[in-house]
């Protein structure tokens, strides 16, 4: 009984704890820009579409920002998704697929690997200047971000056409000093690496709420 007590205990207090922290540290979140060139509207429910491998200058999530796109799209297309090295099993296929494309390899890709569609994705980390944890700066000429923005492409491989250009820009401003505010408590702010990954699902997410669905 007494260890129950003791238990309950810290956990309350451990809860405390956290909410100490929360109000103690100011949080610092990328704002997002997103521009589709061509193709924000799409209607994904014909054919076979190939997702390349993403590419990114990421060391931290570049493995992750293909893994997420995959679930992403995978939610929209389901069983109409591929995974590129899947198809590589049956097919042969040029080892690297590049992010831009002419048509006529564009062309050529549709007889290779039997798909209709192909999705690119490349992500880049544009700046890493404001670390993960910042004191507030006495300096009213401090400025500081992390950025990073993500491109999607998405082409008609039998036609040898770009159906979709889109592409997001994350940024997290660190201004130090604000003489309005007078800040004084620490901020943390979200890294290059993380304002990518989450450029990424933003930027899926449009292409989810945006599509057009048959009959509707």
């Amino acid at each position: 009984m007494k260890i129950k007590k003791h238990q309950l205990l810290f956990e309350k207090s451990l809860i405390v704890f956290m909410l100490f922290l929360f109000l103690l540290f100011s949080c610092n979140t990328p704002k997002y820009t997103y521009m589709f060139e061509t193709g924000k509207h799409l209607d994904f429910s014909d054919g076979k579409w190939l997702l390349n491998r993403s590419k990114s200058n990421s060391k931290v999530f570049d493995a992750e920002l293909y893994y997420q796109s995959k679930e992403q799209f995978g939610e929209i297309l389901g069983k109409s998704l591929l995974e590129i090295h899947d198809v590589r099993l049956t097919r042969i296929i040029a080892p690297e697929i590049a992010f831009n494309l002419e048509k006529k390899e564009l062309i050529q890709l549709h007889k290779d690997a039997g798909c209709d569609f192909l999705i690119n994705i490349r992500g880049k980390i544009t700046t890493e200047n404001v670390g993960g944890f910042s004191l507030p700066s006495s300096s009213a000429d401090y400025y500081a971000t992390n950025e990073a923005y993500v491109s999607i492409k998405i082409y008609d491989l039998k036609t040898g056409h770009e159906v979709s250009s889109s592409k997001v820009y994350g940024k997290v401003i660190d201004r130090g000093y604000d003489s309005n505010k007078h800040r004084v408590i620490p901020t943390i702010s979200t890294s290059s690496h993380n304002t990518m990954l989450l450029a990424a699902k933003k930027l899926i997410s449009k292409y989810k709420k945006y599509q057009i669905k048959k009959g509707s």
